[in-house]
Formats: C-alpha cells, sequence, structure tokens
C-alpha cells in the first residue's frame, strides 16, 4: 500500500546528467585558466623583482669597487665591467643575459645602466634595466 505514494522515474535521466556534467566541465575549464594566468603573472613578476636583485647587485659592487679604489674612479669601474658587454657569473634567470653600459666611461659623475635580458616561462623576451650615476664622492 505504501508503494502507491512513491513516483516510478525519481532517478536521473542521462541527459540531465550530462548537463550536469558539461556544465561541471565549463566551470572547471574557467577556473583552471585563471589559475594558470595568475601563476604566469606571478612568476613574471618573481622573475622582473630577482632581474633587478641582479642588476643592484652589479651596482652595489661598483660602489663597493669605487670605494677601495678612491683615487682611480672611474678607471677602477670601467676595467673590471667594460663598456657594453655581458657580465659573467651573474644570470640566474633562463637564458639570462646581463649587460653594463656608461654613457660616457671617462665622465665624472659616471652614468651606469645595467640591463638584463632573459626569456620568461612563454618564450617572451623580457628586459629590466637599472639607471645609476656614481661619484668619486
Amino acid at each position: 500500500m505504501w508503494l502507491r505514494g512513491l513516483k516510478r522515474n525519481e532517478g536521473v535521466t542521462l541527459m540531465e546528467l550530462t548537463m550536469a556534467v558539461a556544465l561541471f566541465s565549463v566551470v572547471l575549464g574557467a577556473t583552471a585558466q585563471s589559475l594558470i594566468s595568475y601563476y604566469v603573472a606571478l612568476d613574471t613578476q618573481n622573475q622582473r623583482h630577482t632581474a633587478i636583485r641582479n642588476c643592484t647587485g652589479i651596482v652595489s659592487n661598483m660602489r663597493d669597487v669605487r670605494d677601495a679604489n678612491p683615487e682611480s674612479f672611474p678607471e677602477a669601474l670601467t676595467s673590471v665591467w667594460l663598456d657594453e658587454t655581458e657580465v659573467s657569473g651573474v644570470g640566474t634567470l633562463p637564458q639570462e643575459v646581463v649587460t653594463v653600459d656608461y654613457v660616457d666611461p671617462n665622465a665624472n659623475p659616471l652614468e651606469v645602466t645595467v640591463t638584463s635580458e632573459w626569456v620568461d616561462l612563454r618564450g617572451r623576451p623580457m628586459t629590466v634595466s637599472v639607471t645609476t650615476l656614481l661619484t668619486d664622492r
């Protein structure tokens, strides 16, 4: 007697199940895409920070050499870091090349530009430059 009150088709149809899976797939795909974009942006920002740190490290080393050799400024710097040449042993990023450039290697103050070029996660070339003026004090 109590079976009379139950409906016979209380289950989920194949069409309803297909629609639920399709909707779940769309939501999951959109979420995954936003997470991937966030990761790429975060990685790019970390790489930029590392490149700036590499460049400022070279500038800091230049200041140390200047302080150790105040009588031979700017020759002490330009003999260690040649104009428009690659600095070896500095790059920590993928395919990173760090170069030092002087506007006038004999000037006082000496305008120094340290440039870092590398390839990001998506294979795009990236560049960061740090420019400063160094004097003999």
